[in-house]
């Protein structure tokens, strides 16, 4: 049976978001709750706190001095830190009765090295941290031990049926075939090498693509690919002029240049045939 800690406590008169001043002035705000009661806020010293805190934990059964003139057993709910800096901000107290059984969530005190990571080079997987368990709160243990001296080969694994407690006083509720932990082979994957991207033969390399083997002839920037205008027989001298084709617009009055004067088959001067536009008929 354990000793129960003694914690100076005090009712607490602060409320909302005026404990922070509180804080400042090295004083936890608190809550004790439960066993049949009404929720008190209480405060004691933080300094004091946070170091005693480190020695007990969750488990260990407090008695609250300070408030109503009797000493109250009880655990410790929960602490609330802040994220960034760890600081504690507030605590929970739970009432308990040393002649009622209660449930806390107890830690795993891993103990001992294991074989199979000492000599084959395994890694243990923690599937868990902490059990659940039942008992009177002056019988609950600050930790369980948990000794890794079994897991000897690869796979091998402890589950919560092997944990080690007194039967007669703590009872773990957690599923007996729950995994604990267990010795895994390490597996390093190794990173695929890329292969360099060589050009078919003939084939133009894509944009981004390295220079073309010793000996290909590079394409001239601008250069024409085969089949362009510019190496076409019969193209026009100058870029984009089509065989042909005058310097002015189509449409103008003057006929364009190398069409026939008239359709196939029509003679040029025929006797009546209307003179073009703008020009004297010419007399017979």
């Amino acid at each position: 049976m354990a000793e129960a800690q003694k914690l100076d406590v005090r009712p607490r008169q602060v409320v909302g978001k005026k404990v922070a001043q509180l804080r400042r002035e090295g004083v936890l705000p608190g809550v004790v709750f439960g066993g049949h009661k009404d929720s008190a806020s209480v405060q004691t010293d933080l300094r004091a706190f946070e170091r005693s805190y480190r020695r007990w934990g969750n488990t260990t059964l407090l008695s609250l001095e300070g408030l109503d003139g009797d000493a109250i057993p009880a655990l410790i709910h929960g602490v609330a830190r802040d994220t960034l800096t760890g600081r504690l901000l507030h605590v929970d107290f739970q009432r308990v009765s040393l002649t009622e059984k209660t449930h806390a969530d107890v830690p795993l005190h891993f103990v001992h090295e294991s074989p199979a990571v000492k000599t084959l080079g395994a890694v243990l997987v923690h599937a868990r941290d902490h059990v659940n368990v039942e008992a009177f709160p002056q019988d609950m243990p600050h930790a369980i031990e948990v000794d890794l001296s079994p897991l000897a080969e690869i796979d091998d694994a402890l589950y919560v049926r092997d944990l080690v407690v007194d039967k007669t006083m703590v009872r773990v509720i957690d599923d007996p075939d729950e995994l604990v932990v267990k010795a895994v082979p390490v597996h390093i994957e190794e990173e695929p090498v890329a292969a360099a991207a060589v050009p078919v033969e003939g084939e133009v390399p894509a944009e981004g693509a390295e220079a073309p083997a010793e000996g290909a002839a590079p394409a001239a920037a601008g250069a024409a690919t085969p089949g362009a205008a510019a190496g076409k027989p019969g193209a026009a001298a100058g870029a984009g002029a089509k065989p042909g084709a005058p310097a002015a617009k189509p449409g103008a009055s003057a006929a364009k240049p190398g069409a026939p004067a008239a359709k196939s088959g029509v003679p040029a001067g025929k006797p009546g045939a209307p003179a073009p536009k703008g020009e004297a008929p010419k007399k017979g």
